[in-house]
């Protein structure tokens, strides 16, 4: 049994899997509010396939790159959870997560990561895939692998560049999440780190700061 929590974008989501199959999935879409939709997506997913979270064997947690403030609720929400019943987490990039659902064909995924930048990576039909990056899209579209489709916000926001190749809509799903959990190594919710790709957009200058 596995419950997947989405939030480092845009889209929130909360999905639980036994055995591959699915049994419940909410999903919306919000621009701040990652935490006030969260908690009652999580309350209405338990009730909806009639288990508590005693009953999770594992969680499974988007990772990011996205929104700082939203992939930190879903990772700290899930690692809470994991370590009040006893149970590991799975990370999965948030890159991945578009790309999933795509297969046989090469797919980049792109989420607009603020500031004029975007995070972008390629997944190929083989199974491979390129290096996560963070960059201007005038730049990384150099990057979009042959034959590719191209999705994710990233794409939709900078579409004049990435051209015919967006799929536009796609965003990162709990559903896919808790479909790729079910193979992959589960770890102490602790050990379960955010991919954040640069540094935040507030931080705090030790050096000049008044104590």
């Amino acid at each position: 049994m596995i419950l997947g929590l989405t939030s480092s974008t845009a889209a929130v989501g909360v999905a639980i899997a036994d055995d591959g199959k699915l049994l419940a999935h909410h999903h919306g879409v919000t621009d701040r509010r990652h935490a006030e939709e969260l908690t009652p997506m999580l309350t209405a997913a338990l009730s909806e396939a009639g288990i508590g979270i005693a009953d999770i064997d594992r969680f499974a947690a988007d990772i990011g790159p996205g929104r700082f403030t939203g992939l930190r609720v879903g990772l700290a929400t899930a690692r809470a959870l994991a370590l009040a019943v006893g149970r590991p987490v799975v990370g999965i990039s948030s890159l991945e997560l578009l790309a999933a659902g795509q297969e046989h064909r090469p797919v980049t995924a792109v989420i607009d990561a603020r500031r004029n930048e975007v995070f972008q990576q390629s997944f190929l039909a083989d199974g491979s895939s390129t290096d996560a990056l963070v960059g201007p899209p005038a730049e990384l579209v150099e990057a979009v692998v042959d034959d590719a489709v191209v999705v994710g916000d990233g794409a939709d926001r900078y579409v004049e560049l990435y051209g015919s190749a967006v799929e536009p809509g796609c965003q990162p799903s709990a559903k896919e999440l808790v479909l790729l959990a079910a193979d992959r190594p589960a770890l102490p919710g602790r050990d379960v780190e955010p991919l954040y790709l640069r540094h935040p957009d507030v931080q705090v200058n030790i050096r000049t700061r008044h104590t």
